[in-house]
């Protein structure tokens, strides 16, 4: 099947899900906030020449010790009248060997239709730090499981087989402003047989579509790679 077919049949499941499926997502803003209080997570602002393992070569670049993660790098920028809103600058910009990986799994239960697992997910820079991301949001590193970093969870899910239904698989740019043409891969995944799926509930729990939108609406509690994934659907 081509993406737009496995992307009608899923939006076909979502339309008979709407009448046994979760619309609150009260449950789920109390298990975050929960989660948030019990987290062993914190983050502060540091001088830049304070931060471990991270150095700068001799002409200004700044790279981390392992060669891993991004590196920042400068950029001049030229551009023609109108195109922005002057005519050139320099800045700083992140540059990264490959990007990474957003998907979102998928299921559909009889008594709550069709759900999808997210993941609260720490970041120093996130406002009360736990946020609810795709279920797997990495980097191609991390999923490969190179140079010693933890494999992401079901990393293993993210070839089609005959318990995972590809909806859909796209490469799409992140934000041009701080990343040098740096793209990331999203992906829709349904799992026809969940029952099988290792799920660690300190950190993931399913939500209907429904509650995502309502959770979508509300300040600092869906991260953006959420947004970006469900929107084909």
């Amino acid at each position: 099947m081509t993406d737009q077919e496995n992307i009608r049949w899923l939006r076909d499941r979502l339309q008979a899900s709407l009448a046994v499926e979760a619309t609150d997502p009260a449950e789920l803003l109390d298990w975050l906030e929960a989660r948030r209080r019990d987290v062993l997570f914190s983050a502060e602002l540091i001088p830049l020449r304070e931060v471990a393992d991270w150095h700068q070569a001799d002409n200004g670049n700044i790279y981390n010790a392992t060669g891993q993660f991004f590196r920042i790098e400068g950029v001049r920028v030229r551009s023609a009248p109108g195109v922005r809103e002057i005519a050139g600058w320099d800045q700083p910009i992140f540059t990264q060997s490959e990007g990474g990986v957003l998907a979102l799994l998928s299921r559909e239960t009889p008594s709550r239709g069709v759900e999808f697992l997210l993941q609260a997910k720490a970041d120093p820079g996130n406002v009360g730090y736990l946020q609810f991301c795709p279920t797997i949001q990495s980097t191609w590193e991390n999923i490969r499981g190179l140079k010693g970093a933890r494999r992401a969870a079901f990393a293993e899910y993210l070839d089609a087989s005959e318990n995972i239904r590809v909806i859909y698989r796209s490469k799409h740019n992140a934000e041009g402003s701080r990343f040098w043409r740096k793209s990331n891969e999203n992906m829709i995944l349904f799992v026809k047989d969940a029952g099988g799926l290792a799920i660690d509930e300190e950190a993931f729990r399913w939500a209907s579509l429904s509650q995502i939108k309502q959770m979508i609406l509300l300040d600092n509690v869906v991260g953006p790679y959420v947004r970006t994934v469900i929107a084909p659907l």
